[in-house]
């Protein structure tokens, strides 16, 4: 007979990985519309915006991921 390892997984753990894949979605998506569009007045607030969101997201997502486990 084998013995199982179980690794359990926190759910900050499962919400930081979450998060993590948000940001990379979000920064996915501004290089797919930059590469596509003219960078213009009007869309430098939406670039801005969506590097400062998928920031906010990924470092969420690593303070999750540091914290001490209870």
């Amino acid at each position: 007979m084998t013995k199982e390892i179980v690794k359990r997984v926190s759910i900050s753990e499962k919400i930081a990985d979450f998060m993590m894949d948000i940001a990379k979605y979000i920064l996915t998506a501004i290089i797919i519309t930059s590469a596509f569009e003219e960078l213009a007045d009007y869309n430098l607030m939406m670039y801005i915006s969506g590097l400062v969101v998928a920031a906010t997201f990924f470092s969420v997502s690593l303070i999750l991921l540091n914290q001490k486990k209870i």
